[in-house]
């Protein structure tokens, strides 16, 4: 497993981390490791858009769909 060191990390992020996790009940280190998985699932834009434009004109988006993913990810806390 690797490790990353993080230099120059502002003061006011660093509190905010360690609230949030303590918040959690997480160590700050499984919460940033949770953000980055977060993160790391998502494709980048560019990505994403090229995606989009692959696929032509008449793709459906099932805007209903993805709001209730989202709200369910809310509710799970998944926040």
């Amino acid at each position: 497993m690797g490790t990353l060191q993080i230099r120059n990390l502002p003061d006011d992020l660093h509190v905010q981390l360690s609230e949030r996790s303590a918040k959690l009940h997480m160590s700050m280190s499984e919460y940033v490791t949770k953000l980055l998985r977060d993160d790391m699932s998502r494709p980048l834009f560019d990505d994403w858009a090229a995606t989009i434009r692959s696929e032509g004109p008449g793709r459906g988006i099932d805007v209903v769909g993805a709001l209730d993913a989202v709200r369910g990810e809310y509710d799970a806390g998944d926040r």
